[in-house]
């Protein structure tokens, strides 16, 4: 199940920010030889593994302390969220040709005999360094949401110990690290890619732009979690990095390098000039109530159908939900009947109540969304990507007369 759960999360909303990062790793290798190409992409799938099992580690030893363990919990953290942004600016100038990442000299040379130096020297982010560093960074950016069988398989492991997290997240970095392995095992697939030329250049500054856009994102968490002050704080110390990377060959390499040095430690800085958070998603679906797991069981006993959404600022995969389903002009209709109530928990930072609800389902990330009623008061957990069948199905079968649901 996990590694359904692990191959699945390549294609859920979540990894959108890190599309021009797989991309990114497929062009880098256009033209390459096989054996190159098989190479880099086994160092891919390597800084994968080893993403999920510092992820596993850190589950672990947080979940020994006694705290509440949840999926994608990182993204809940200002501290994580300015090195994400702070590596996006480095990738995007790596990209835009700031500098270049270089194979080691001794492989370099060997290359060089046979004929493959252009391509392992001039390539931008080259080297199994670089491979590695995008399959360990997208595997950070890729786990904000849950994704269908990944709840089961994580809620399974956060509920035993580390005979069960550390299988089940090598299972799960299998499954997301398969396409790459795939790509490894045949390697020929790549020759399906023009030609190196011009073009890659112009997909590079593209990519570089994606790179740039997710960072502007995570701000907006930022905002969420450390006010806007703190917010454009980081923003413009990351704007001044790119800035110093880029010019840093005008400089001593010892100005440069402390000037790159101390913007990057005011940036860590930067959250703590706020602690004011922003306006929230609850508080912009004025139609929703704020969660609260106690008012449950009187709702239903007062014959009110229960809809629950835990989402965060950082899951896109709950803004899919949102956009396609739960904002959709007939679902809104019957939310807003005044026999249904519909809550809405905010997880974008941290709150225990929340991380209680999920557990006691047996679930340890979001999207989460779950439909109480009359015939259902124990709950019915909704599936990770919502319907509008799906939905509306649960409130009928919780309770509600199917002659007012269907519209």
């Amino acid at each position: 199940i996990a590694l359904l759960g692990g191959l699945i999360l390549n294609v859920m909303p979540c990894v959108l920010p890190v599309l021009s990062l797989k991309l990114m790793n497929v062009v880098t290798h256009a033209g390459a030889g096989q054996g190159q190409v098989r190479r880099g992409f086994l160092a891919t799938a390597a800084g994968i593994l080893a993403s999920f099992m510092v992820l596993a580690a850190a589950s672990w030893g947080v979940k020994a302390a006694g705290v509440a363990v949840g999926w994608g919990v990182q993204f809940q953290h200002p501290v994580f969220l300015v090195a994400m942004i702070l590596l996006l600016v480095v990738f995007a100038a790596n990209l835009w040709g700031a500098f270049e990442i270089t194979l080691p000299g001794g492989l370099t040379t060997r290359l060089a005999a046979s004929g493959q130096a252009a391509a392992g020297q001039n390539e931008r982010f080259t080297g199994y360094r670089g491979d590695f560093l995008i399959g360990a960074f997208a595997t950070l950016l890729a786990t904000p949401c849950s994704a269908p069988f990944l709840g089961t398989a994580i809620g399974f492991a956060f509920a035993g110990g580390a005979a069960e997290i550390f299988p089940v997240f090598l299972a799960l970095g299998l499954g997301f690290a398969a396409p790459y392995l795939l790509i490894a095992a045949f390697p020929g697939l790549t020759r399906m890619l023009p030609r190196p030329g011009a073009w890659m250049v112009w997909v590079k500054i593209v990519m570089g732009i994606a790179l740039v856009v997710t960072a502007l994102w995570l701000l907006t968490i930022v905002v969420t979690q450390a006010g806007t002050t703190a917010a454009l704080a980081i923003g413009a110390l990351a704007a001044a990095l790119l800035a110093a990377i880029w010019f840093r060959r005008r400089l001593a390499p010892a100005i440069a390098g402390a000037a790159i040095a101390l913007l990057a430690v005011g940036a860590f800085l930067a959250p703590s000039l706020s602690h004011q958070p922003g306006a929230t998603e609850a508080a912009a679906r004025a139609n929703w109530i704020k969660f609260d797991a106690a008012r449950i069981p009187v709702l239903v006993a007062e014959g009110k159908v229960v809809l629950v959404d835990v989402t965060a600022d950082w899951c896109l995969t709950c803004k899919v939900n949102k956009a396609l389903v739960l904002d959709r002009e007939d679902v809104v209709e019957l939310l807003n009947r005044p026999d249904v109530v519909a809550m809405v928990a905010d997880w974008t930072r941290p709150d225990d109540a929340i991380a209680a609800y999920l557990a006691s389902f047996g679930r340890y990330g979001i999207p989460f969304n779950a439909v109480y009623g009359p015939k259902k008061p124990d709950g019915t957990p909704l599936p990770e990507l919502l319907t509008r069948e799906a939905v509306v199905s649960a409130i009928e079968g919780a309770g509600l007369a199917a002659s007012t649901a269907k519209r």
